[in-house]
């Protein structure tokens, strides 16, 4: 049995399902998602919401299951462990730890964030196939899809401002990236794609038009609703190449897209204020760092 711990926005969820579900595959055992976290909200976070229900994941609810009891049991434990039953795995680092993928016990509770595709590159088809859309998360979301189906070169660009610009401790640790490294993205996309089509997200959609030189196509995607950055996700996905975010849920957008000729354009330095977070397993070694 494996159980994933799942916090935080659509990104890291993702994140948190994608290398237990590879180590249920690995394990041959079923998975488990502790949604605990979402029962309250905390003073120091932005207010989230779980996501992962939007998608054809194979959902098995700890708090559904008299396996939430054996779970809370194990806090009586040593650092929550009694192997070869119960192994509680707190990532130790940022970077890729290829212990994680060794460990066998009768039930692994994961519980970290987990941000490099070298925790389940092995199972990427399945956890692509997993994260089929299952449900129309705004009421937007199938006009944009036709759109960027009927554009030649459709690019996702995704300007995350809002907590990484206001929040206190999250514009001092993550921050926003700069206009300046979207312009060297746009001219580097320039160079290696004819006649793009880009379609904008952000979560200030009026300040980027106002301050970052885009053609007067782009299209400015505005989903409604409280699964707009699942729609909104979903749609970055469906375009041909991305220029993302330093931000997990742009992450996701460029990695959904299947097609292995993607450009992916990624911000060489992912965290303003992070040194002892070594980002070096972070950005898939395919995608473009500038």
């Amino acid at each position: 049995m494996i159980i994933s711990r799942i916090t935080s926005g659509l990104g890291n969820q993702l994140f948190q399902y994608a290398v237990a579900r590879h180590l249920a595959l690995k394990n041959r055992a079923r998975l488990y998602l502790d949604l605990s976290y979402f029962i309250q909200e905390y003073a120091t976070d932005t207010p989230r919401k779980f996501k992962l229900n939007h998608f054809t994941v194979p959902l098995h609810l700890l708090q559904d299951s008299p396996l939430l009891y054996v779970s809370k049991a194990t806090k009586l434990l040593p650092n929550r462990s009694l192997p070869p039953l119960f192994r509680f795995l707190k990532e130790p680092h940022f970077h890729f730890d290829p212990t994680i993928l060794q460990t066998r016990a009768a039930c692994i509770t994961l519980d970290g964030f987990w941000q490099s595709e070298r925790y389940f590159a092995e199972s990427a088809a399945i956890i692509r196939q997993d994260l089929t859309l299952k449900t129309v998360p705004s009421p937007e979301f199938e006009g944009y899809e036709e759109q960027i189906k009927a554009a030649a070169v459709p690019i996702s660009v995704h300007v995350r401002r809002g907590d990484y610009v206001h929040h206190p401790e999250f514009s001092q640790t993550f921050g926003f990236l700069g206009l300046e490294y979207y312009q060297r993205a746009l001219a580097q996309l320039h160079q290696q794609v004819a006649n793009p089509q880009f379609y904008v997200f952000s979560d200030e959609p009026d300040w980027v038009r106002e301050n970052l030189d885009l053609p007067e196509t782009a299209v400015f995607v505005r989903n409604t609703g409280p699964n707009a950055d699942v729609a909104d996700l979903v749609l970055m996905s469906r375009c041909q190449h991305h220029i993302i975010a330093n931000s997990s849920f742009s992450w996701w957008g460029a990695w959904l897209n299947p097609n292995p000729a993607k450009q992916v354009i990624a911000p060489a330095r992912w965290y303003k204020n992070q040194p002892t977070w070594d980002t070096k397993d972070l950005v898939p070694s395919t995608w473009i760092k500038v």
